[in-house]
C-alpha cells in the first residue's frame, strides 16, 4: 500500500505532476495578458476622470457648487473665531478627507461623514444660492455628489 494516499488523498499513483489539475479559481501566479487587462482598465479610468475634470471645470459645474457655499460660510462666519478662508479650507479639506477615508479604508463613520458632508453641502448650496436658480443649483450639487458616492460608498471588499 502506498502511504502517500492515506496521508495525501489527493495526490495520485504517478506522483504530484499527474495529479495537478487546474482550477481557474485556485491560480494566482503572474499572468501578463491579466496585466495588461488591469493596466488597460486603469488607464481608461484615469483617462475618464481626466475628462470628467475637465468639462466639470470648463463648464462651470464645479463653481456652481463652490461660489454659494464660499457666500454661505463667509456671510454665517460673522461672530466665529475662526475667519471665512479657514472655514473654506476646512470644508474642502473636509470633503477630501472623507472621500478618501470613505473609498479607501471603507468605514462606515467615515461614511457617514461623507454622507453628512454632502448633505450638508447641498443644503449650503441651497442656502447661498438667489433667485429661481436655487432648486437647479441643489439638484446639480446633489447629482454629482451621488455620482462621487459611487466610488466613495462602494461595497466592502
Amino acid at each position: 500500500m502506498d502511504l502517500r494516499a492515506t496521508r495525501f488523498p489527493f495526490v495520485s499513483e504517478s506522483g504530484w505532476f499527474n495529479s495537478f489539475r487546474w482550477e481557474p479559481g485556485l491560480y494566482t501566479g503572474f499572468s501578463p495578458v491579466r496585466f495588461m487587462v488591469s493596466a488597460l482598465k486603469v488607464a481608461l479610468l484615469y483617462v475618464g476622470y481626466v475628462l470628467i475634470a475637465d468639462y466639470a471645470t470648463r463648464s462651470g459645474l464645479l463653481q456652481t457648487i463652490y461660489q454659494p457655499v464660499t457666500g454661505y460660510l463667509r456671510t454665517s462666519s460673522a461672530g466665529l473665531p475662526m475667519n471665512a478662508n479657514a472655514l473654506v479650507n476646512w470644508w474642502a479639506a473636509l470633503g477630501i478627507g472623507t472621500f478618501l477615508a470613505s473609498g479607501l479604508v471603507k468605514s462606515t463613520p467615515a461614511r457617514l461623514a461623507w454622507t453628512g458632508w454632502g448633505a450638508a453641502t447641498t443644503a449650503m448650496v441651497w442656502a447661498g444660492t438667489a433667485g429661481p436658480g436655487r432648486t437647479v443649483a441643489a439638484g446639480l450639487t446633489a447629482l454629482t455628489w451621488a455620482a462621487a458616492s459611487l466610488l466613495a460608498l462602494r461595497a466592502r471588499g
